[in-house]
């Protein structure tokens, strides 16, 4: 019978099971939904006046760049950036000068330093630490076409992966994954999978819970009911 303790198990576990897909969904509707602050317009205009960039920095107290590519820059061309800060936390937006080059990620803060005296940046702007502030940022691409990085030079950011690439004349696509971010993926996705098991197995037990209440007595399946003995009295002394 569908209303018996087996229909209400299969009802609790697909309960269960569409709550595990709505936890595993959340985040994703959160990140695409239209009421993000970037969410509800474009992030990158090209246009014959040249290229217009909605940016933002520190978004959930990290240090990353969103966007962090930019694509098809005319060579030549106007380029503008319009940076919001999210967080507390001054950044910098650098911006390479050698093409088709990496700045490979290290543990030394100074190592962009270096290189910059080596290879002075086609512009750098600091971002100041006031959130919700914007940096406007204004430059003219490269003439040769190819990949540019930018980065932020505040010691310690780069080295946790705030970064980017410029594409001019070509597309590009994300920088790799900066050192140590396999643990917080780990952590989070075995929260995940916590969740999902927590919610199937409260599935069961309130179905059982839930099943009891609908199993037919012994009487109404046929079986009589079984009384309690009778003990006899003692006799009298």
């Amino acid at each position: 019978m569908s209303g018996g303790p087996r229909g209400w198990r299969r009802r609790s576990l697909a309960g269960a099971i569409g709550v595990s897909v709505l936890f595993l969904l959340l985040p994703a509707a959160v990140a695409t939904g239209g009421t993000g602050l970037l969410s509800s317009r474009p992030l990158v205009v090209h246009t014959a006046a040249g290229t217009t960039v909605q940016m933002t920095v520190g978004a959930g107290g990290g240090f990353v760049f969103t966007p962090d590519t930019i694509s098809n820059v005319a060579p030549g061309s106007t380029v503008t950036i319009q940076i919001r800060n999210l967080g507390t936390v001054p950044h910098t937006f650098t911006l390479s000068s050698l093409v088709n080059y990496t700045l490979p990620y290290a543990s030394n803060t100074n190592l962009t330093s270096v290189f910059l005296v080596q290879h002075p940046a086609l512009v750098s702007v600091n971002i100041p630490d006031v959130q919700g502030g914007v940096t406007p940022v204004t430059f003219t691409a490269p003439t040769t076409i190819g990949s540019y990085q930018f980065f932020c030079q505040v010691p310690g950011h780069f080295a946790t992966g705030m970064e980017g690439l410029l594409g001019v004349g070509i597309s590009v696509s994300g920088p790799g994954a900066p050192p140590g971010i396999g643990p917080p993926v780990f952590i989070i996705s075995g929260t995940i999978v916590g969740l999902v098991i927590a919610a199937i197995v409260l599935g069961f037990v309130v179905g059982q819970r839930e099943g009891t209440k609908h199993e037919m007595p012994p009487e109404r399946l046929g079986y009589s009911e079984i009384s309690s003995p009778t003990v006899p009295a003692k006799p009298p002394y």
